[in-house]
């Protein structure tokens, strides 16, 4: 019986080897699909970018320091063709540091894309058989722009992204003050019929108040704040022998209402003897 087991415990110890053999040689054969981008053919600048990139990360490396330009890196670390095509295509390269530099590609180099894209008409002094385009400011304000990318940003045409959407109104013309849509008797008379019927002003320090009667004798008490008059007026003061209305009427030319200050002097009443 024991041999048996053993017989079928290798067996399938061997099955499985087996099949782990198979599956690992299936695999290894499957080949990725599609074929990796040149990156040299889609931009040139790119592959250059890299290939100096890489130059500089091993003179680091074996000195310590960054190179202070890139002809130190012909011979052991670049080859002199790839640093004179970096000096024709305008590469430039700022030493910063020991330990830091700048790598900056020439204007126009764009990221490694798989797909070309179609790229806008470029704002030139004249197109091809054209007219000549319209000037751009080239201002700091209206044109903003990156040294190490060559990526610009024209904000002319575009909503300015710091201005708020919803804008303040513009002020009211000035009006005059709000009155009560039922009138007041006194706010039916002229003026010229308040001073004939102001009879009397108590004045003193708990608050001044004058009285006024109408053509029929009817009277009424008339204090600070009180509307009267045909054009908006309102008391605005009153002294021990006169009323001071400010009113409002618009103005003959400039057709804006303008305050007025009208004085309603109480007639002295002579002693009969």
């Amino acid at each position: 019986m024991k041999d048996k087991k053993t017989i079928i415990l290798v067996v399938v110890l061997l099955a499985l080897v087996g099949y782990y053999v198979w599956y690992a040689n299936k695999t290894a054969n499957v080949k990725p699909k599609g074929q990796a981008p040149d990156v040299a053919k889609i931009d040139p600048n790119q592959a250059t970018l890299r290939k100096l990139n890489k130059a500089i990360v091993r003179y680091k490396k074996d000195k310590g320091t960054v190179p202070k330009n890139l002809v130190e890196l012909k011979g052991s670390y670049l080859d002199a063709k790839t640093i004179d095509d970096a000096v024709a295509n305008n590469f430039e390269y700022k030493y910063v540091s020991a330990q830091a530099y700048r790598l900056i590609p020439p204007t126009g180099t764009t990221a490694v894309r798989v797909a070309a894209k179609k790229k806008p008409p470029k704002k030139g002094p004249a197109a091809a058989g054209g007219a000549p385009a319209a000037k751009t400011l080239s201002s700091p304000a209206t044109k903003l722009a990156t040294t190490e990318t060559g990526w610009q940003y024209d904000p002319s045409g575009k909503p300015d992204p710091f201005k708020p959407f919803i804008l303040a109104s513009r002020p009211q013309e000035e009006v005059a003050p709000k009155v009560r849509r039922q009138l007041t008797p006194l706010q039916k008379m002229p003026l010229s019929e308040i001073q004939a019927g102001l009879k009397a002003i108590i004045w003193g320090r708990l608050g001044s108040k004058a009285l006024v009667e109408d053509a029929t004798g009817k009277g009424y008490v008339v204090q600070e704040g009180t509307y009267v008059g045909q054009h908006d007026g309102i008391v605005k003061k009153i002294y021990q022998d006169r009323i001071v209305v400010e009113e409002y009427r618009r103005h003959p030319t400039k057709g804006q209402l303008e305050a007025n200050e009208v004085v309603l002097k109480l007639k002295k009443v002579e002693a009969e003897e």
